[in-house]
């Protein structure tokens, strides 16, 4: 059985925690079995989620509005990779220079994760790039 130990030097990931509405914490997790992960895999369904919503136009404009209440949130922690740590950053110089607002990480991922568990519920009101990806032998 192997023990948990801290990132090695060439370890090209990042560990870090974000803050989430307590009441999305159970939507997460049913979202991510529905999706094919398990609890311990959270950290990388929010990378692969999060990277995805990173690829979309409107994505500074998204996290610009995404606004959370104070006290209402609980601290998760997660390991993105280095590249994902590296576009989040990049997404956040946008939004500060496009949106003239500052936000952090977190309003980063949660946006991502917002956007997906909506996505899901067939309830976003953005254009085609809002919709999940077809996979395969879904529309064939």
């Amino acid at each position: 059985m192997a023990k948990f130990s801290l990132p090695k030097a060439g370890d090209n990931s990042a560990r870090s925690s974000i803050r989430v509405p307590k009441t999305m914490l159970a939507k997460i997790d049913e979202t991510m079995e529905q999706s094919g992960y398990n609890r311990k895999q959270r950290s990388k369904w929010i990378e692969d989620i999060t990277l995805s919503f990173l690829q979309r136009s409107d994505a500074p404009n998204l996290i610009a509005e995404e606004f959370i209440v104070p006290g209402s949130t609980e601290s998760i922690p997660v390991t993105l990779s280095n590249n994902l740590d590296n576009q989040i950053n990049a997404v956040l110089e946008r939004v500060q220079q496009e949106e003239a607002i500052r936000k952090d990480r977190s309003a980063v991922i949660r946006t991502a994760i917002t956007q997906n568990l909506l996505a899901r519920a067939g309830r976003q009101l953005s254009p085609k790039e809002t919709r999940l990806p077809v996979t395969m032998g879904e529309g064939d």
